[in-house]
């Protein structure tokens, strides 16, 4: 009888671990969702960068939903990170693939976001590396204030619609290997309509 009891138990346990893990996954979704939307950041300064992300006009601080992009890809990354740096260039190849993707090149954008580094910190790793995708920097600390329980390199997914981010499909924390998987992984989570370069 104990021993049917103490059975009971542990598949009990079992299961209540089952259900919490998607919750709290969940929930952390939602709390970074919040923060995310709540983020002003600088926004790049080079022409370029700021045309690539339809800011031309921007203000000097700008929320992530001001970003012109149907999806946004977020490498929240950090210049003391060595795996950051073995990543980078592996970013840069996200990047590429992306770009050479017609029907997917004014739709999905990437930024990377520099989480507790100065503006002086985001250039050292920019000159070392040279990312061809605009970063960011966390001057004023607001990002490593805001996003708790995340690993750098960590990887955001964001569905963005009517200057806001609606949607987080994508969050996890490491690096990828394979550039053109993870792009169609992107695609296919986040539901983008293919075709069309517009």
């Amino acid at each position: 009888m104990s021993r049917t009891f103490t059975a009971g138990l542990g598949m009990m346990a079992f299961l209540l671990a089952l259900l919490a893990a998607p919750l709290g996954a969940q929930d952390a979704r939602e709390e970074h969702l919040r923060a995310l939307n709540s983020l002003s950041l600088y926004a790049p300064e080079a022409a370029g960068e700021r045309q690539y992300l339809g800011l031309k006009d921007a203000p000097e601080k700008i929320p992530l939903g001001r970003i012109d992009a149907e999806v946004l890809i977020v490498e929240v990354f950090s210049m003391y990170c060595p795996h950051c740096q073995r990543h980078a260039p592996d970013a840069e190849k996200l990047y590429h693939a992306l770009d050479s993707r017609e029907e997917f090149r004014n739709k999905i954008k990437m930024i990377g976001i520099g989480i507790g580094n100065s503006k002086y910190e985001v250039g050292l790793f920019r000159e070392k590396y040279a990312p061809p995708f605009p970063l960011f920097d966390d001057r004023s600390s607001a990002v490593v204030g805001s996003l708790s329980g995340i690993y750098t390199p960590h990887y955001f997914g964001l569905k963005m619609k009517d200057g806001s981010i609606r949607e987080i499909f994508y969050s996890e924390s490491g690096a990828f290997s394979d550039a053109e998987a993870f792009l169609e992984m992107i695609v296919e989570e986040s539901g983008i309509q293919r075709g069309g370069n517009s």
